[in-house]
């Protein structure tokens, strides 16, 4: 293929259904009668605990649920992949605009992804390659598409992501992926020769990663369907077992695709050279944050590189890197972490062009004179009572207006609450930039109380049941009278019990 070609136009080609056979999904239930499906059928994935199996049946288009009481099923629906310090010695890094553009060298003075271990739901990878050999753990992966053991890599896709992520450096050859010491475990969910995938296929790659020793599941790849109960079954499955999760966006210049924007899954979009999303990217409520995606130089099966693969599955792949060098803490706290790091685009806060922000391995920008304290932690349950306060100091003399806005996640959407100081709140009314009139005099230094008592400024801070789980953001922005201003962040993850997904013990 030419390289003057972009390969996500190329992963755009869906499966069509096997004409032999007829995959079938089996939902359990507590009463379900199995005992009489393989001789009906072939039991191609038992992902027990999830109430789900996967059967093959001969295509005669038999209801078989009629036959087999209390169990559910439907055609197995479709997916396809997503289009899309020291100098290195690597001859491409110059190339690699990505890796400073993010900040990854900053992070490479403390850790280069060691002890850290990533999961690649994709089409593979090359084991061989001579800049991915060594950070490949292959032994360890497995090929869902073909029921085999060697997840090779005959699509290209896969091997490019893993170069993005775990490339090695400093070896005189290729480039640098972002994590370069980090090792991935390629499962692949493709046919041979395909460039789409089934929803069992990924879902029980899903489930054997939530089972393995990876922190980041990393998922290049989107669905056609807007929603699939056996995958999100299977990510919540993982995010039980403390997973972190990233997907790309997808490239349709849409609203987000699925499954990158459920709210315990990191929606990843693509910007290009000049920080701009690119009109292809898909973007909306589901988007948590954009990253490079045109031009990345990468591995391709064999010896090769190339910088064809732009889009949101490049991206993913990125941010997936990134966590690897931030992998130090818990799930949730290195989420936050990531998202907070983001350089805000566009309207101050989360908007559905940018989501939280530009990927940024740090955030170097600091600001002493507005910010957020908190003496709760950052991740909160229902009971919790978040206790949060606003500084200003240094700041006495000036004049200025407060605004504050809240954004938060109401049932795959995401709201604006906002509020100028000693004015009435307003919700989705009142433009974030929009100009201030009134301003505050500033005499002295001031501690507000936000939330966490009766007197806060925006409430007691307990964390109720009926929340949504997910990210809520808090942003401030005092707006001064010679027309300056300041900003400030704080982001906390709601984490509710989840009664989502049905286990079952046999």
């Amino acid at each position: 293929m030419s390289s003057k070609l972009r390969m996500y136009s190329l992963l755009l080609v869906c499966l069509s259904n096997n004409l032999l056979a007829e995959r079938m999904l089996v939902h359990l239930s507590d009463s379900s009668n199995i005992d009489n499906l393989t001789t009906q059928a072939e039991l191609i994935w038992d992902l027990r605990p999830l109430p789900w199996l996967v059967l093959e049946i001969p295509n005669t288009r038999r209801d078989i649920s009629t036959q087999i009481q209390g169990i559910e099923w439907q055609i197995d629906g479709q997916g396809h992949f997503a289009d899309n310090p020291l100098i290195p010695n690597d001859s491409y890094y110059e190339k690699q605009w990505h890796l400073d553009e993010i900040g990854v060298p900053y992070l490479w003075q403390q850790t280069k992804g060691e002890g850290v271990t990533i999961a690649l739901l994709d089409s593979g990878v090359d084991p061989n390659h001579p800049d991915l050999k060594d950070n490949i753990l292959f032994e360890q992966g497995y090929d869902f598409g073909e029921q085999k053991e060697e997840a090779y890599d005959d699509n290209g896709h896969g091997t490019a992501m893993a170069g993005l992520i775990v490339a090695s450096c400093n070896n005189k050859i290729g480039g640098c992926g972002v994590a370069p010491e980090a090792k991935l475990i390629p499962y692949k969910i493709n046919k041979s020769g395909a460039n789409s995938f089934l929803e069992s296929d990924l879902a029980a790659a899903i489930k054997t990663a939530a089972d393995g020793p990876a922190k980041i599941l990393s998922l290049s790849l989107v669905l056609e369907a807007k929603d699939s109960q056996i995958i999100r079954d299977a990510l919540l499955y993982a995010k039980s077992k403390n997973k972190i999760i990233v997907a790309a966006a997808g490239n349709l210049g849409e609203q987000v695709a699925y499954p990158a924007n459920l709210p315990w899954v990191i929606g990843v979009g693509a910007i290009d050279k000049d920080g701009q999303r690119l009109k292809s990217s898909n973007y909306g409520d589901g988007l948590s944050l954009l990253a490079p995606g045109v031009r990345l130089w990468t591995t391709l099966p064999g010896t090769g590189y190339a910088d064809w693969y732009d889009g949101t599955s490049a991206a993913a792949a990125l941010v997936s890197g990134v966590l690897a060098l931030m992998a130090n803490s818990q799930p949730e706290k290195l989420v936050i972490d990531l998202l907070t790091n983001c350089q805000d685009i566009n309207t101050q806060g989360f908007d559905g062009e940018s989501g939280f922000g530009l990927l940024r391995a740090k955030n170097t920008s600091t600001n002493n004179n507005l910010k957020f304290s908190s003496t709760t932690s950052n991740i909160l349950h229902p009971e919790d009572i978040l206790e949060l306060n606003l500084s200003l100091h240094d700041l006495a003399g000036k004049n200025a207006n407060l605004y504050l806005r809240v954004n938060f996640p109401v049932k795959n959407k995401r709201l604006n609450l906002f509020k100028v100081w000693n004015s009435d709140d307003s919700i989705e009314k009142i433009a974030y930039n929009s100009f201030l009139a009134v301003p505050y005099p500033l005499n002295s230094d001031l501690d507000l109380p936000l939330y966490g008592a009766s007197t806060a400024l925006l409430g007691n801070g307990i964390i109720s049941s009926d929340m949504t789980k997910g990210f809520y953001e808090l942003s401030a922005s005092l707006s001064f009278t010679d027309k300056s201003s300041l900003q400030a962040r704080k982001i906390i993850w709601v984490e509710l019990e989840n009664l989502d997904i049905l286990t079952l013990e046999f």
